[in-house]
């Protein structure tokens, strides 16, 4: 397995994003180069989803129309597997733009420069910007984006799509080797805290009144004047006149 400080991570990590991109002739050329640098990454279970020989050997046997209509199926319809970083955070609101500017400029200080077509938050980009900083740097990039590459592995894996062993791959550089159990316990504590909010402490004076609370008596359709709905009159009781003494009976 191997470590930010490797020499050989910023090969990989680059790797990793054109694996990620959207396939080309190039990309088939040159896909046997690609095997041999991420040969340290391949997981402990070769053969699985997380394979990333098996990505391979499946981007070299497919005709290059075929994967690049699975890879528009895969990455472009559906947010759950979109490679746009922020969109899985910001959706389609204001602050994905601000964020956008913000992450542009941090690119621009390392020394990079985006095509016109490039989001920033492109994670084949953000590959690209992590394998040209510092270890120490790379690794704070990557665990910044470790969580979010986790659920997109996830939603990958449900489809069985064989990209999710790339970002598998990238789980594990950042620290998140056993993905799969970090979105299990996220997923508990996020239930247990759910579950709390909804569940009122009942020893506190507040949930024992309103345990113990008396529902308004409301005996054979007759309301209490104060509840009684609209359009229903209370019961009302009138004196009756008392006889004058002339009045016969």
């Amino acid at each position: 397995m191997s470590t930010l400080s490797d020499p050989t991570v910023p090969h990989q990590l680059r790797a990793l994003g054109l694996l990620l991109d959207y396939p080309g002739a190039a990309l088939q050329t040159h896909l046997a180069e690609l095997r041999a640098v991420l040969a340290a990454l391949e997981p402990p279970r070769p053969g699985g989803h997380d394979s990333l020989q098996r990505l391979i050997d499946h981007l070299a046997a497919g005709d290059l129309l075929d994967l690049q209509a699975e890879y528009v199926d895969t990455f472009d319809r559906g947010r759950s597997t979109s490679l746009n970083l922020f969109e899985h955070v910001h959706g389609d609101s204001r602050d994905r733009g601000q964020a956008m500017v913000d992450l542009l400029a941090q690119y621009q200080q390392a020394g990079l420069q985006l095509h016109a077509r490039q989001l920033p938050d492109y994670l084949p980009v953000y590959l690209e910007y992590c394998s040209v900083l510092d270890p120490g740097a790379a690794r704070e990039a990557l665990e910044e984006v470790a969580l979010l590459v986790a659920h997109l592995t996830a939603a990958l894996e449900r489809r069985e799509s064989p990209w999710a062993a790339a970002t598998a791959a990238v789980c594990r550089l950042a620290g998140l080797s056993d993905w799969r159990a970090h979105l299990a316990q996220q997923a508990a504590e996020q239930s247990a805290a759910q579950h709390a909010a909804a569940t009122p402490a009942d020893w506190t004076a507040a949930a024992l009144d309103a345990a113990w609370a008396e529902e308004p008596v409301n005996f054979l359709g007759a309301c209490n004047p104060q509840t009684a709905p609209v359009g229903v009159q209370p019961v009302q009781f009138v004196r009756r006149a008392t006889p004058s003494p002339s009045a016969g009976v």
